[in-house]
């Protein structure tokens, strides 16, 4: 196939702010405006697209819209739930009073647990929101510190010392006993939210809540040592061992009641829609919604963290806005692409497998691959998904998950078992594609030696070695790692790297061997011209690699740490609220001399 290039750009930027993107939450998701590109490029209305790593189905909406067909697989459960809640077209005013009886029927079931009594009058009116702080005890004098009232400077600090003996505070050092709720949030008689302190009524709610039989049925499924996160985000230590323990006693019974109610639908396409609505809001139903004094701080969708202050957030105010965030993402898909037709989920397939198996696609008959890998060990996909899956009915396999672990049991050899199940993801890929066709990687990570393991399963999958495009995906994202440091010590931008098929078997062994590159000798090229692009040491680094594949250069030896010393040794300096680099004014002046 013929194929111009020259309207495909070599940065791709494509914000995560639209209304598609924003509706569900999966993790390293890609919005579809950075696919559509792609699949414009190298395939026609009419063929088939194939993403084997397929998570939450962009690149199929991505195809549906363009007029293509899709072939999606992955493990993930919760990522095929959230394709087919996407391709699931509902007519909008038909799903508001759906979604209105629902959540009639589900309050009719919780009964008062969600009502308080307003501090200006006196009326019995339903809570918006409460504010939950962890309580701690003072190793030294045995008194309780509750971490949201002795936060300082506007509750923007965290507490300092133990307002009775003086002892330091040392939040690993101090042992946590329960939290208490401090805060609620209600309507006043003008509509508008105000804030009252925790009343009787309120403890007494909670109370009831936690009694109340219906705790033991709330879905929940275990987190234990086999799992990465069990160590990263150290649930052992905060004995949160299960799903279920994520959610205030109250939003727990709602949330079951609800899921109940949904589901007891007789209409299918609306039962799907509102189970698509009801899995979204699960992170901010919990208590992994964190709290600000300037604004909330949503959940972090990559670890089980609960902040020292958290939401209970009424599950029904967030139900409502999402079925709401569902209808403008069916406009977008359905009415907005006139290529989206109404037969859109019939053409885009989801099929649960592992990606070095599949059985379910005949050899060339695929029209071209884009995919997005799991990028060794920076995220574990399974362990995020059972907060989810809980509530499915069914956990994805992480027996053949392609990450690379860090902790406990399986890290020995989890390098060698990535490597494989990549070469034989590649393998696949290379099978079912077309001869002379192409295929898309959408590939990141801050270790030179996953570049290298990567770029030696796709070579040794038959694949042209030397790339016919790359391109720099920018989401517009800073890392929280990179965040907290100030210094953007993990990749924040991807690389699409584009490679074909050879037409022939002769053309495949065409290719010679990788070379090693030279980490001083990229850097140093990569500096002498930096361009205005590349205003963030992920950009640089993301650039720099670039030019390594395009020379035919593996990177096995460069890490991103060594470009933000070179940066330091070159003049540079990363803001730390921005993550953009400068060089020092200093520097520049001596240099224009």
């Amino acid at each position: 196939m013929k194929v111009q290039l020259d309207g495909l750009p070599d940065t791709v930027t494509a914000p995560r702010t639209d209304a598609i993107y924003n509706c569900h939450a999966y993790l390293t998701k890609i919005p579809i405006a950075a696919i559509q590109p792609f699949i414009d490029t190298f395939t026609s209305p009419g063929e088939i697209v194939a993403d084997i790593f397929a998570g939450s189905g962009m690149t199929g909406l991505a195809a549906a819209s363009l007029g293509r067909r899709g072939q999606l697989s992955d493990i993930s459960v919760l990522g095929r739930h959230i394709a087919t809640g996407y391709l699931t077209e509902t007519d909008p005013t038909e799903l508001r009073i759906s979604a209105d009886r629902v959540i009639a029927q589900t309050k009719a079931a919780l009964g008062d647990l969600y009502m308080t009594l307003r501090g200006s009058d006196r009326a019995k009116v339903e809570m918006v929101r409460t504010v939950w702080s962890f309580t701690y005890v003072c190793p030294s004098c045995k008194n309780e510190l509750v971490f949201y009232n002795a936060m300082r400077k506007g509750r923007t600090a965290a507490p300092d010392k133990c307002p009775k003996c003086s002892t330091p505070f040392v939040k690993r050092k101090w042992a946590r006993v329960r939290d208490v709720p401090v805060q609620v949030v209600v309507r006043g008689k003008s509509g508008r939210l105000v804030e009252q302190d925790v009343s009787d009524v309120d403890l007494k709610a909670i109370a009831r809540a936690e009694a109340d039989e219906r705790q033991r049925e709330v879905p929940s499924l275990a987190i234990d040592e086999s799992r990465e996160m069990f160590s990263r985000s150290g649930l052992g230590k905060a004995g949160l061992i299960t799903t279920a323990q994520f959610f205030s006693p109250r939003n727990a019974i709602a949330l079951l009641e609800l899921w109940r109610t949904i589901n007891a639908l007789g209409d299918e396409t609306t039962r799907k829609k509102l189970s698509f609505a009801f899995t979204a809001i699960l992170p901010r139903a919990s208590r992994r919604y964190q709290w600000s004094a300037q604004r909330p701080l949503n959940a972090q969708n990559q670890t089980y963290y609960i902040a020292p202050v958290y939401y209970e957030w009424s599950v029904f105010e967030l139900f409502k806005r999402k079925v709401e965030a569902a209808i403008r993402a069916n406009a977008d898909l359905f009415e907005a692409a006139p290529l989206f037709s109404a037969r859109a989920a019939e053409n885009v397939t989801y099929t649960l497998t592992s990606a070095d198996d599949l059985e379910h696609l005949a050899d060339a008959s695929v029209d071209y691959v884009f995919t997005d890998p799991p990028f060794g060990s920076n995220i574990f996909y399974s362990d995020m998904n059972l907060f989810h899956e809980a509530w499915l009915g069914q956990a994805t396999d992480h027996g053949c998950e392609a990450v690379m672990h860090t902790t406990g049991r399986k890290k020995n050899g989890s390098a060698k078992r990535y490597e494989n199940l990549l070469r034989g993801a590649f393998g696949e890929a290379f099978r079912v594609l077309k001869p002379g066709r192409y295929m898309s990687v959408v590939f990141g990570n801050s270790d030179g030696q996953i570049w290298g393991l990567v770029q030696r399963a796709i070579r040794d999958a038959g694949f042209r070695s030397v790339p016919v495009h790359i391109a720099i995906l920018d989401k517009g994202q800073r890392s929280v790692k990179g965040l907290n440091s100030g210094s953007e010590g993990v990749v924040t931008v991807d690389l699409v790297v584009t490679l074909e098929k050879p037409a022939t078997i002769e053309h495949a062994t065409q290719d010679k061997e990788l070379l090693q590159a030279d980490p001083s000798v990229l850097i140093e090229r990569a500096l002498r011209s930096i361009p205005e692009t590349m205003r963030t040491p992920s950009h640089l680094y993301a650039a720099i690699v670039r030019d390594a594949i395009r020379r035919h250069q593996t990177v096995d030896h460069l890490h991103l740490s060594e470009v933000l010393i070179a940066l330091r040794n070159a003049g540079y300096s990363v803001d730390r609220k921005t993550g953009l680099f400068a060089r020092n004014v200093s520097v520049a002046a001596v240099a224009a001399e």
